[in-house]
């Protein structure tokens, strides 16, 4: 059931990944990406480690598929998946979706961020984390393997890796 759930979810990003290019679509406004959006697959072993994640497991894209506009790396922990993506949507538009619900400000090192759910995770064993950078707004993700229980709130995991991983990530 968690994985169907963390499919529909993942399912609602994908559409966003294309909204980045420079064709027209019909009712949406198109996006320039930054040039230099930042890549989390460029975040060392050892960072890694530190936040309790495999190395080994790194898994670019969206299901291993790159997205215009997104950038995209996941990891897997003990019992969770750690996804870090880059975008040029703002934490405002985020915030903006239907879909996102349970928003709550924290502070990570001397930056404002938010934690957020999505609406189709009535179990709460995923949860995000948004705040903007010089290189895109960065999403911190932590949702749970399926058929696992949370060990711990999936938010506290996100803003822990946050704020470890801060002095890696772009001002």
């Amino acid at each position: 059931m968690r994985r169907a759930i963390a499919l529909v979810v993942l399912s609602s990003l994908l559409p966003l990944a294309g909204c980045a290019s420079s064709n027209s679509v019909t009712g949406r406004a198109t996006k320039e990406v930054p040039s230099e959006m930042f890549d989390p697959c460029t975040l060392p072993d050892d960072a890694l480690r530190s936040v309790s994640v495999d190395p080994l497991t790194e898994r670019p894209g969206f299901a291993g598929a790159q997205s215009e506009g997104w950038a995209v790396c996941a990891w897997e922990g003990e019992w969770y998946f750690l996804s870090i993506f880059t975008t040029d949507i703002s934490v405002e538009e985020l915030r903006a979706r239907p879909k996102n619900t349970d928003f709550r400000s924290v502070t990570v090192g001397k930056r404002e961020a938010v934690t957020f759910r999505s609406v189709y995770e009535i179990q709460n064993d995923l949860c995000d984390l948004a705040y903007p950078t010089s290189q895109g707004t960065v999403i911190i993700r932590v949702n749970t393997k399926a058929n696992l229980a949370p060990q711990e709130d999936p938010c506290a995991i996100s803003l822990r890796t946050a704020i470890d991983l801060d002095p890696r990530i772009p001002e």
